[in-house]
């Protein structure tokens, strides 16, 4: 048996994350070639580690928008996932 522990959140909660802004502006901000000053601001706002943990939930979330649908439930490891993803919709929202 494993044990799982984190934030449980239903289909609801996560949409209210508005995850779809990150998969809509993700090309723009941090696509392949992309040297703007929209790309610089990315690398200016979020540590290599946080780039790496949002492009780890921006391919999870592209999966949910445009594939499969927001799922029932999802559970995230830790609160800290919550803030980041919370503070990217942020920056993209912005951008």
């Amino acid at each position: 048996m494993r044990l799982i522990t984190g934030i449980q959140m239903n289909g609801q909660e996560l949409n209210e994350l508005q995850f779809p802004i990150i998969v809509e502006m993700w090309n723009k901000v941090v696509g392949n070639g992309n040297c703007g000053s929209k790309h610089r601001s990315w690398l200016v706002e979020f540590t290599k580690a946080e780039r790496k943990l949002i492009s780890y939930y921006h391919k999870l979330f592209y999966n949910w928008y445009l594939v499969k649908g927001t799922p029932q439930k999802h559970i995230f490891k830790n609160i800290s996932d919550i803030n980041l993803v919370q503070r990217a919709v942020n920056f993209f929202a912005t951008i």
